[in-house]
């Protein structure tokens, strides 16, 4: 009976109080790191994804071997066309996730602002 009286204070105490504790500390510490790798993997997976590191590289190169001077041209214009519409889509998607992280810096605070807000209103 001692021995399950004492495992649940220790697990009252220990595990919830000071999860509880020790949450704001690991949401700006470990969870940032964490949340900055994700949003960096993101964008990576993204530059690969939309393979801009070879339209860049292959950006002077003329399209199906046309090597005439027209053809160089037109080569070169579409590339730019599409370089700069891939890159406005990346440039979308990096506003998207740095925004995530914004809110994942700015939530804890937010919800402990609301949650202030209506104990005001209550008391």
């Amino acid at each position: 009976m001692n021995n399950i009286v004492v495992s649940s204070a220790k697990f009252i105490i220990i595990d919830i109080i000071g999860d509880f504790v020790y949450w704001p500390v690991w949401w700006y510490t470990v969870g940032v790191k964490n949340a900055v790798f994700f949003c960096g993997r993101q964008i990576r997976e993204a530059w690969l994804a939309l393979a801009l590191g070879i339209w860049l590289k292959n950006l002077f190169t003329p399209m199906y071997d046309e090597r005439s001077i027209f053809g160089r041209a037109i080569s070169l214009v579409m590339r730019i066309v599409v370089l700069l519409w891939k890159m406005a889509w990346l440039a979308l998607w990096m506003a998207i996730i740095l925004a995530l992280l914004m809110v994942w810096l700015l939530a804890p605070i937010a919800v402990i602002w609301v949650i202030r807000e209506h104990l005001k209103v209550l008391f």
